[in-house]
C-alpha cells in the first residue's frame, strides 16, 4: 500500500511539472567531432556527424549547367553513398560525393526529385540496397535511363567476384549476398525497360580501405578478380579504377577523387562519357600518383561508350 502511495505521489508531481512548462521542445542537433571506437581486433570511425557543413562547402566548388530541355520525367536515379560503416572502416567523403552527383542528377540531367532515390550512410543497409534496386529496375519503362552511382566500400571476395559492401555487412560476410555482387546489380538494371543504364561505381576492389589497411583482417586481398561481364548492350559501367587500383579520397576538396572529376566534367552539360573519359582518367591518374606510386588509381569504362547521357 505505501509503496501504491508512493506512485501515486510521483505520478501527480510529474503531471503538474508538464502543465507547467508545457510540451518538449526540439532542439537542432549539433554535430559532433568524429571519435574513435576500438574493437579487440579493429578501430572504427564513429559516424562523422558534420557531413551537412562538409556537403555545403564542396558543392560551392561545382557550377552546374541547366539542361534546357523539357525535364525527363521519365528516368530515374539510384544514389548511394556510405562514409559510415558499422564493422569497416570508413570511406571518407563518400557520402558528400553521393549528395553532391544527386544535385548533378537534379539540375544537369533534369531528373525530377521525386525519381531520385537516395541512400545515405546507415539508410544504405542490405535490405534498402536491394529494395531499391529492384524498385528502379520497376520504375523505369521504355524511353527512360537509369542512373546509378555508388560510392563506399567495394570488396573482392574468395570466389573472384566484387560485392557493394552496405553500410550494415562485413567484408567478411558479404559473399552471402548474391544479389550485391556488381555483376548481378548490373544484370538487374538491364532487365528493366529502361533504354540506357549508367552505372558510375567510386570503390576500390583491392581489398583494402583508404589507408591501405586490409578489409579482411589476417589474410591477403584478393588480387585475382574475375572479368567484368555486361550482359546487355544498353549498359555504361564507369568504375573509379582498375581491379587492383586504390580508389582514393580528395581531402582538399572534400569528395572522393573520382567523383570529383567526374561530377566537375558531367557539370558543364557534356553527355558523351567516351569523349569526357579521357579526361577523367588522366587528372585522376596524376592527382593520385601525388599521393604516392602506391595509390595509382586509372579510372575505367565498359559497355556502350558511344550512347549519349541523356
Amino acid at each position: 500500500m505505501k509503496y501504491l502511495v508512493y506512485c501515486i505521489y510521483f505520478l501527480l508531481i510529474s503531471v503538474l511539472f508538464t502543465a507547467c512548462t508545457g510540451k518538449p521542445k526540439l532542439t537542432q542537433y549539433v554535430p559532433k567531432e568524429q571519435t574513435k571506437i576500438i574493437y579487440k581486433d579493429r578501430v572504427v570511425t564513429a559516424p562523422r556527424d558534420n557531413i551537412n557543413r562538409d556537403f555545403e562547402t564542396s558543392l560551392n566548388q561545382f557550377q552546374f549547367k541547366s539542361n534546357t530541355r523539357q525535364t525527363n520525367t521519365n528516368s530515374f536515379a539510384l544514389i548511394i553513398g556510405i562514409n559510415d560503416y558499422k564493422q569497416n572502416s570508413n570511406v571518407a567523403y563518400a557520402d558528400i560525393s553521393a549528395l553532391t552527383f544527386q544535385k548533378l542528377a537534379e539540375k544537369t540531367f533534369a531528373i525530377p526529385k521525386e525519381n531520385i532515390i537516395t541512400l545515405i550512410n546507415e539508410d544504405a543497409t542490405s535490405g534498402q540496397v536491394k529494395a531499391k534496386i529492384e524498385l528502379i529496375k520497376e520504375l523505369a519503362e521504355p524511353n527512360s535511363n537509369i542512373y546509378f552511382f555508388f560510392a563506399g566500400h567495394g570488396v573482392p571476395a574468395n570466389n573472384g567476384y566484387t560485392y557493394l559492401l552496405p553500410s550494415d555487412m562485413s567484408a567478411h560476410s558479404i559473399q552471402f549476398e548474391p544479389s550485391l555482387k556488381f555483376d548481378s546489380i548490373y544484370k538487374k538494371l538491364s532487365e528493366s525497360e529502361a533504354n540506357n543504364i549508367f552505372v558510375f561505381i567510386d570503390s576500390c576492389f583491392s581489398g583494402k580501405d583508404d589507408k591501405g589497411e586490409l578489409l579482411y583482417h589476417g589474410v591477403a586481398p584478393v588480387l585475382k578478380i574475375n572479368k567484368t561481364i555486361l550482359s546487355s548492350k544498353k549498359i555504361t559501367v564507369f568504375t573509379a579504377g582498375q581491379s587492383t587500383d586504390f580508389a582514393n579520397d580528395y581531402t582538399t576538396k572534400k569528395q572522393r577523387l573520382f567523383s570529383y572529376y567526374l561530377i566537375q566534367e558531367l557539370s558543364q552539360g557534356n553527355t558523351n562519357l567516351n569523349e569526357i573519359y579521357e579526361d577523367i582518367r588522366i587528372k585522376v591518374k596524376r592527382t593520385s600518383l601525388k599521393k604516392g606510386i602506391g595509390y595509382k588509381q586509372i579510372p575505367q569504362i565498359y559497355g556502350n561508350k558511344t550512347v549519349p547521357l541523356y
